[in-house]
């Protein structure tokens, strides 16, 4: 009996997984890299970000002066990153 109930579990398991770009790269082709939250003193100019998300309120951090801003609120927490174009 025990078995049956083992049988859905062990289809599901065994079913491809949909390629994902590696970590760190957008589906676009851009490099992601984790937002900073505190302005560094060191590492050149940095670009101010900011953005605002429904349940989490205004959010801000820094990412160099040559990223793009991406702010996605659609997980929870949101995710705060900086892309290279």
């Amino acid at each position: 009996m025990w078995r049956l109930r083992l049988l859905p579990l062990l289809l599901l398991t065994s079913l491809p997984v949909a390629a994902q770009p590696p970590h760190g790269v957008s589906p676009g082709g851009q490099a992601i890299t984790d937002a900073v939250f505190v302005r560094p003193l060191y590492g050149g100019p940095y670009r101010h970000c900011g953005g605002e998300c429904l349940k989490s309120g205004t959010l801000s951090w820094f990412c160099t002066e040559q990223q793009q801003c991406r702010l996605n609120c659609a997980i929870a927490p949101p995710s705060m990153k900086c892309a290279t174009p």
